[in-house]
This record gives structure tokens, sequence and C-alpha cells, in this order.
């Protein structure tokens, strides 16, 4: 991977769109504030802090307008509070704080629907101490109806760190979605973009294969050329971007891990899968969540 690029300081652009932060007051969800406040400057952006209300309880004892109504008020002081942490962190950023009554999770992929980005951190109150990614976050995954950013690892101040790389991973032929993401990405921060796929072979059992040490295989060339049809739409597009492409023979989310070390964000395209649970992300996009080591943001895919 490229080296870092130095992180400009920013100051908010005029207001073209909207991102949207979840908030409960814990450690990860501040950290995911300060990263959206970051994003909406990037953007030119709008900054909506919501801190939505508890799930309905399990209880013999029925729920009042009245309780609702103190969740409510409860939530909006907890959005106040975070609304006024990012205008410090970014001063001249529209922000405005909602509280609101319906559950964390539905509030949030209401506001995807029209939002540009919507931001989480990996774990709110209710989080376990074995749970890496909460279950907003990972009912987010499966909903939300826009780019979702789960924020991972450390926030530094603006202007004070260094920009890694932006890195898109790629599975499917024809799935622009991501890939114009992570070029957006990489042309407002100025970091170096590294559009990667991975491959296998089929695994037979009792086979062992063994390739030529000569020529690339068949399959080395095929990654080859799908990365390189990928890119070619942007790179006139972009040209300000410097982009770099890597195929991988072995599992996609091992290689995603290792390249998230020292990466400023990991971009997916995700398809939901119908299951019996429910709607759910593959087994590539969950581990990539639970073990990056930087932010992730899923893009969905038609």
């Amino acid at each position: 991977m490229s080296q870092t690029n130095e992180r400009p300081a920013e100051a908010p652009a005029p207001s073209t769109g909207r991102v949207v932060v979840g908030v409960d007051g814990s450690p990860h969800s501040l950290r995911a504030l300060d990263r959206a406040a970051d994003e909406a400057v990037r953007r030119g952006a709008e900054l909506e802090v919501l801190c939505g209300g508890a799930p309905p309880r399990r209880s013999v004892v029925p729920e009042t307008d009245s309780d609702t109504e103190r969740m409510r008020r409860a939530g909006q002081e907890v959005a106040d509070a975070a609304a006024e942490r990012a205008r410090k962190r970014a001063p001249g950023l529209t922000v405005t704080p909602a509280g609101v009554r319906e559950p964390a999770v539905d509030a949030l992929v209401r506001a995807s629907r029209t939002a540009d980005l919507t931001v989480v951190g990996t774990r709110g109150r209710g989080g376990f101490r074995g749970l890496l990614l909460g279950s907003v976050g990972l009912r987010l995954a499966a909903h939300a109806a826009g780019p979702l950013m789960v924020v991972r690892g450390e926030v530094p101040e603006p202007g004070t760190a260094r920009v890694g790389d932006t890195v898109v991973g790629l599975k499917w032929a024809g799935a622009t979605e991501p890939v114009e993401f992570a070029f957006q990405s990489a042309q407002r921060d100025g970091s170096t973009l590294w559009v990667v796929h991975s491959w296998n072979y089929p695994t037979l059992p009792g086979v062992s294969l063994k390739l030529s040490p000569k020529e690339p295989p068949e399959e080395t060339k095929r990654a080859e050329k799908f990365l390189a049809e990928a890119v070619q739409p942007f790179r006139q597009r972009y040209g300000d971007v410097e982009v770099h492409t890597a195929q991988h023979q072995g599992a996609a989310a091992e290689n995603l891990i290792r390249l998230s070390d020292g990466a400023e964000r990991i971009v997916l395209g995700v398809r939901r899968e119908n299951r019996r649970l429910g709607l759910q992300v593959g087994p590539v996009v969950n581990a990539v969540l639970q073990h990056a080591a930087c932010s992730v943001v899923l893009v969905p895919v038609p």
C-alpha cells in the first residue's frame, strides 16, 4: 500500500447534502459523531445528530405516552450535547440534533433513505464486552437504504493526522456503486485508492492443484481484467485520484482485514440476503465489520 498523505485542514463548504449519525452518549457513539462531523465537512453537507428511544420493553405493564415522551426528552438531551460537541469540532458546520420516540434502528433506517451517509459506532450503551459490533450496527448493515459507515478505531482531531488509503473490495461485475463511492471519498480527502478483488480455486476433496511458476494462471488474468474494466469508467472522471488495483488469491475477508491496518476506510458493496432470520449480510461483510482496523462503509448494490 502507498504511504499515507497529510490530512488537510478543512472548513465547511456550502451545504449540499446530509450526513446522519446515531448517538447514545457512549464512547463508541461519540467517536462516530466525530467521524460524521469530519465527513460532513468534506462533503459540504449538514449533520443530523439522532438519538432514538429504547425498543418497547417486555413487561406486563404497558408503556404510557408519558413514558415514551420522557424517553424522547432524554434522547433530545443526548442529541443536544452531541451536537454541541460537533459544532466545537467543526465550527461553521450546520448541525441539527433530534431526539425521537421510535427505536434507534428504526429511526436510522428511515433516515438512511434520504441521507448521503449514515454513521454509527461499533457498540452503544447496550453492548456486551464480547460483542464486537452492536445490535444497532448489525441491523443497520442489513437494512440501511443508503451508504452506511461503521466507525472503528480512533478518530484523530482534524488536521492532526495523515490520511490512510481508501480500499474498495469488489465481488460482482457491474457493481459500480461502491467503486464510485470510493473514488469520491478518495477525491475528497486526497487518499490513495486501492481497488481489490479476491478469488479462489474451487475446492476439490483430495485434489492438490499445482501451478506452473512461469505463467500466471488464467484466473489471475481474469481477475486483473475484471479490475481493469471496473476502474476504467472512473479514471477520467476522477483524474486527480491516485488509483491502483490488486488481485488476491485467497480468502477475501482475511485480505480486506489485513489491508484495513492503517487504511482510512474499507468500502464494500452489499446485497442483502433474505434468510430464515430475515435480511442479512454475507459472511465476508460480516467478518470485515467485526474485525477491520478502520471504518467500514457498506454501499447498497441493486
